[in-house]
């Protein structure tokens, strides 16, 4: 009696240890979800004038915004900590993809200023004030540099926070997309009243002509 007793025991200790053995198997066969790549769209119309158009984009960025990760803060519970969407990643680096917004909305291809537009992007990022609330905020300084200097002959900080419309990757892509809409239209609203202001424009010999 005894002996079938301890059997029994054995038998159902062995049941039991062979349910971790058989759910790790089972788990190597269970993917992980696709990653998601976003950008931020190529239907970007033109804003300025082709005579006001920079003769090329460039962009720099601060070394914790040159990669892919989709970042965010929880203002709500953390502010200081950026942190990284696991599943989901931009297609570029944010100075790389709004390099070619500016590009699509202000170049013309042919003629324009002699000057660059230089920009340097201090934030792109997805802020949560609550959990279920999140808006973006981009921070770029933008100059424009004449062709044989490198001091600029006008900068501008532009600070761009648009609302995100569902607080997740999501939204916040579809938050940066206005943003960086937005912020052409502000560099070009820039570059005109620059243009307009008294004195030569910006095509004048000791300005974008030098």
């Amino acid at each position: 009696m005894q002996i079938a007793s301890s059997r029994r025991v054995r038998a159902i200790l062995a049941a039991i240890a062979s349910v971790p053995l058989l759910a790790a198997c089972g788990g190597l066969q269970i993917k992980p979800p696709p990653m998601a790549f976003y950008d931020l769209g190529a239907g970007n119309a033109r804003v300025l004038r082709p005579a006001l158009a920079p003769s090329r984009v460039e962009v720099n960025t601060r070394p914790w915004l040159a990669l892919s990760a989709m970042q965010y803060r929880l203002l709500w519970q953390d502010p200081d900590r950026r942190r990284a969407y696991a599943e989901s990643r931009w297609a570029s680096q944010p100075a790389e993809m709004l390099a070619l917004v500016l590009e699509r909305s202000l170049s013309s291809g042919t003629g324009g200023l002699r000057c660059r537009l230089q920009m340097e992007l201090d934030e792109f990022v997805q802020e949560f004030p609550s959990a279920g609330q999140s808006q973006v905020e981009l921070l770029a300084r933008i100059g424009l540099i004449p062709p044989r200097s490198d001091v600029p002959i006008a900068h501008h900080e532009f600070r761009i926070v648009e609302a995100a419309p569902t607080a997740d990757a999501a939204g916040g892509v579809a938050g940066f997309r206005r943003a960086s809409a937005r912020l052409a239209t502000e560099v070009a609203e820039w570059i005109t009243r620059l243009d307009q202001a008294p004195g030569e424009g910006l095509n004048g010999p000791t300005r974008c002509g030098a």
